[in-house]
Parts: C-alpha cells; structure tokens; sequence
C-alpha cells in the first residue's frame, strides 16, 4: 500500500521516482522515496548517488551483484589502487548515499543491483548499469534519433538545449556541422506536440543569426556561413524546420542559426521539401502519444561552392534527404522490437527537377545510410535494426 499524507509533490518529481513506499502494519506516516540518481550512465562516470526522500529514518544499503566484469566495479567507497570495494553501507533518509564506480574499459556494459533496507520494512532493489567503453562516451545519448558518431577533423557535434513552453527543459536539436563546408551534415531532432504547443507560428522578421555560443562546444563565427542575407546563389533551407519549433521564440530562434542552415535550390525548398516537411507534421498529429525522431542531412555528390554575402566559401549539397524513425506503443526505441518500430527515409535532387509525387522519392533508411556513410538511429535493438532500416511504407507515413 503506497501512502501519501501531508505531502505535496512536484509532478516532475514524482515521474522519476523508481520505487516508493509507506510504512504497513502501523500509523507510521513516513513516506519513502528511493531511486538512483541515474539509472544509466555511460563508461567514463565514476560517481552516482542513492537518492531517498521522507521522514528522516536510518536504511542499510548492499550491492549485491555485480554483472559485466571479472572484479568489483561499483563500491560505496572511492577506488584506491588495490582497495576492496565495500559492498555495504548505512545511511539516513534525506541525505544522499554516495556511490563510486571504476571507468568500463570493456566492450560489454555492466549492471549492479543495489538492496536499499529500512527497519522493520520492505527492502528496495535498484539497479544501476554502466555502458560498455566507447571513445566518443560523451557524445553517446540515449536518444532515438541520434547518429553514431563519425570521426573527422573538420567535424563539430553539438546539441542545442531550450525550454519549452509546455515540456520543460529539452533538447532543441543536434547538429554534426563541418567546419570547412560550413554546413551541416546531418541536423537530428525529435518531434512531438510539444515542440509547436502553442503554434506561435513563423515569426516576423525572421531572426537569422550566427551560432552566438553560448551553448557548449563553441562554433567559431569564421567557420559558418553568414545566413544574416541570402546566398549569393540559393535559398536558405532549413534543416530543422522553423514550424516543428513554435513552442516559443528561444526555441524557435535557434532553427535560425547558421549551423541549421543549407544552401537549397528555391523551387525544391518550397516545393515538395516543404510539402515532406508538412507530412511529418501531419503525422506527429496523428500520433500524438509518438516522438518522431528525424534526421535531416547533406550530400555533397559533385563538389559544388557558394559564396555568402561576405565571400565565404560554402559547399552546396547535390542531394538533400530525411530519415524518420517512431515506435508505435511508446517504448524507447531501444527497448522495441522490429513490429512495434516504423522507419522509412527520403531522397532528393538539390534541384528543380523533384516533379514526382512524395512517394516516388521515398527510400529505405539502409540505402541513405550506404549512400551518405553514416549510421542513423544506432539504438534500435540489433536483432531488430535491419528490418527496420529495410521498411520503405510511405503509406506508415499518411504520404
């Protein structure tokens, strides 16, 4: 029986919450909140916390299991050269229980299950788990829509955080710019309701601006394109669209920056890449309990430059394309199966020569991954990812 008596919780704070529970058998009016203060963290992390809130009471934690490695990983105590982990520890409600964890250096990640006890009460098992190594430990999330990470010396990644009017604080989009080609190569985000609640709509005048960097790591002014005017030679096209962000105007202000910015042929970018933009849209209302996890991207087939207004040099891409990704019964991506997943991408000429329906440029999420080289929605489950990768429905699509 779970109890709640003279207490007001925030709702944010009750979401979190992995485990609670009230005193049984008496009046005891304590409430018992525990929960790890991150689930999941990735290979470099060393510290994470036993968080418990209610009535101040003394508990007994243990780790129990530890899964993934040959020695002790995880210990209530700091790692020192050869020191024991200590597997148990006391604490009191309402103070934080420190938790040390070694570096994985592995291929395989690892989980410890921790039993949380209090006096003459049920006991509380969490379990914590620690990603395999991976060098890019800091760029790995665990979102549906980003890419693997690529390599190059030319290349900056960066996600872009905002508050939303109705959601709180989120990522606005992330970005895998090219600081010689002055664009981005692929822009990924995701969509849902709260993102374009409420519909601002576009905004006048439209506020077209470098990156100001006041978000890490910082773009230098000197490698993005100047966005303030048009190109000398095309439109410029959004990658994120300015209409999936009208929740307020911080948010949307930033699908203005230059790093969201390419270079587009005019009738291709108001013609059928808005209508593909429209289409999705449709579909995040048509799925409203959904996120839409997009990737929109660049490919620069024939080597082709523009100047901006201040005679920079930036690449025009050939192509332009989308890869869209959603699970259909609220599941993270990395927990779905192939049926419960629907993915599907698209592939245009940077041209006026799209006269064909949407459909007609629909392809699978495989054939843009072989075309462009890079690797689109790296959570889905292995044993699932290649069917997915394979649909090409555009009727999953409304298109």
């Amino acid at each position: 029986m779970f109890v709640f008596k003279d207490l007001h919780w925030p709702a944010g704070l009750l979401a979190g919450i992995l485990f609670l529970f009230a005193g049984c058998g008496d009046d005891s009016t304590d409430v018992l909140l525990v929960q790890l203060a991150a689930e999941t963290v990735n290979c470099e992390t060393t510290t994470n916390r036993i968080v418990t809130v209610g009535e101040q009471s003394p508990f007994t934690a243990r780790i129990v299991d530890q899964s993934g490695d040959d020695r002790a990983w995880c210990s209530f105590d700091p790692f020192f050269g050869d020191a024991e982990a200590v597997l148990e520890k006391s604490g009191t409600v309402g103070i934080p229980l420190q938790i040390y964890l070694s570096r994985n250096e592995s291929d395989r990640e690892r989980t410890a299950t921790i039993v949380v006890a209090f006096s003459g009460k049920s006991a509380v098992s969490l379990t914590l788990r620690q990603l395999a190594y991976s060098p890019t430990a800091f760029f790995d999330r665990q979102w549906g829509e980003q890419p693997a990470y690529r390599e190059n010396s030319s290349y900056i990644y960066k996600t872009y955080y905002t508050t939303l009017t109705q959601g709180g604080r989120v990522r606005n989009y992330s970005i895998c710019f090219d600081t010689e080609k002055r664009v981005s190569h692929w822009v990924a985000y995701p969509l849902t309701l709260n993102y374009v609640t409420p519909n601002l709509g576009r905004p006048n005048p439209e506020p077209w601006a470098y990156d100001p960097n006041n978000q890490l790591p910082a773009i230098p002014q000197s490698a993005q394109s100047n966005v303030v005017q048009t190109f000398r030679s095309g439109v410029r096209g959004h990658q994120c669209p300015s209409a999936d962000r009208y929740s307020n105007k911080e948010t949307n202000a930033m699908t203005y920056y230059a790093v969201n910015i390419m270079p587009q042929n005019y009738d291709f970018n108001g013609g059928i890449w808005a209508q593909l933009e429209g289409k999705i849209r449709t579909a995040m209302q048509l799925h409203r309990q959904d996120t839409i996890f997009v990737v929109t991207g660049t490919y620069f087939g024939d080597g082709r430059t523009i100047s901006d207004r201040d005679g920079k040099e930036i690449g025009y891409p050939s192509d332009c394309w989308k890869v869209l990704l959603r699970s259909s019964d609220k599941r993270a991506v990395w927990e779905s199966t192939a049926d419960q997943l629907y993915g599907i991408g698209f592939w245009f000429a940077n041209d006026n020569s799209n006269t064909g329906a949407l459909r007609d440029y629909a392809t699978s999420i495989a054939e843009i991954e072989r075309r462009t080289g890079f690797t689109f929605f790296r959570n889905i489950p292995a044993e699932a990812a290649e069917a997915v990768k394979a649909q090409n429905r555009p009727s999953d699509w409304g298109i």
